[in-house]
């Protein structure tokens, strides 16, 4: 996959996700989601997080410092924080090229393959609000498609138990973007 093909699913994979937000009523803040560790408000937060983190990256700034899960936007403008990420994202993502390196929260590496991992990380995230608060769950434009041709390969084994869930079998889905939330340990009922 290309730079340009690999931007552009991240940058739909931002828009759609902040799509989802915009469209969350404040009384379902406090519903559980797919991902254990995260209520919705605490999962828009770590989507903030991570948008924080994509931006760092791509400047060339630490992220170690950058909290997992943000706290310190008020409830009422998670959606348009995170909507204006996406835009700085999409601005200095569009400097870089597949062979620039990066130092991504978990290590170095070419900002294609930094890009990949932001993106499955977005997608997967984007699922588990979509599925909370019981918005269309499958992400835009075949991205969910893309991201699983790659997907393993961007999730090494030594994060499993710490950044994901071990996967989840026998379970059947048609859907490109379910399927990569199991792959990250994700499901719509849990344990």
């Amino acid at each position: 996959m290309t730079m340009m093909q690999q931007r552009r699913d991240y940058f739909d994979a931002l828009d759609w996700v902040a799509h989802l937000a915009t469209e969350v009523p404040s009384q379902c803040l406090g519903l559980p989601t797919p991902c254990d560790d995260f209520d919705v408000r605490s999962l828009l937060g770590h989507l903030i997080g991570t948008a924080r983190r994509g931006l760092a990256t791509a400047q060339g700034n630490p992220t170690r410092g950058i909290p997992h899960v943000v706290t310190d936007v008020p409830d009422a403008e998670l959606a348009a924080a995170y909507a204006q990420l996406a835009v700085s994202l999409q601005e200095s993502w569009s400097l870089l090229t597949a062979a620039d390196e990066v130092v991504a929260p978990w290590g170095p590496g070419t900002a294609v393959a930094a890009a990949r991992g932001f993106t499955v990380e977005t997608i997967t995230h984007g699922w588990d609000l979509a599925v909370a608060v019981g918005q269309p769950s499958e992400a835009p434009n075949g991205i969910a498609e893309r991201c699983l041709s790659y997907a393993a390969t961007v999730i090494p084994d030594r994060l499993r138990g710490s950044m994901y869930d071990a996967p989840v079998v026998g379970v059947s889905t048609s859907s490109p973007t379910e399927k990569l939330a199991h792959l990250l340990g994700h499901r719509r009922a849990r344990r």
